[in-house]
């Protein structure tokens, strides 16, 4: 068994702390957008490093940066992100992590929906919304070796320190 500080405190309480500041952008920072498709949420809070990849650019993911379908968290070893989800799911990637928002739909007026989130490796901290609440089976965690069925409206994943 890997001895490993517990991160869970930590995780905890990066989730409650009050939001970054966002930084404006610079010219040497793309922006990517796709003006089409809805966010599926925003980043809330951002420490360390934290870098957004969607559609092969990258960008540095500070409070403020739209999160959308398909999109992939990275954390290093200093980092850790705090996303709200539109219908309030909050993730909280730890240090290491790489968390892919595999899969989301929400419709607001009927508070039905979708999620599947991969954590490919790190930490996961997560509040279920209004998705998780109406109907638990619709939310589901992927790792390397498992895909998780949510039943529950908080817990961490820890999906170790390997590859996909």
């Amino acid at each position: 068994m890997i001895n490993r500080p517990s991160i869970v405190p930590a995780l905890l309480v990066f989730c409650w702390l009050p939001p970054a500041t966002a930084q404006a952008q610079t010219a040497a920072t793309p922006v990517i957008a796709s003006a089409a498709e809805t966010p599926a949420g925003l980043v809330k809070r951002s420490a360390g490093t934290v870098t957004l990849l969607r559609a092969g650019l990258s960008q540095t993911a500070q409070a403020g940066v739209a999160v959308r379908t398909g999109d992939t968290l990275r954390t290093g070893p200093d980092g850790a992100v705090g996303i709200t989800l539109s219908d309030d799911t909050l993730l909280t990637a730890g240090p290491n992590s790489e968390l892919v928002i595999t899969a989301y739909a929400y419709n607001p007026t009927t508070q039905e929906g979708n999620l599947l989130a991969s954590l490919w490796r790190g930490t996961l901290s997560m509040v279920t919304g209004l998705i998780g609440k109406k109907a638990p089976e619709q939310v589901k965690v992927r790792t390397r070796t498992v895909v998780l069925g949510v039943r529950g409206t908080e817990f961490i994943v820890d999906a170790g320190e390997g590859t996909k």
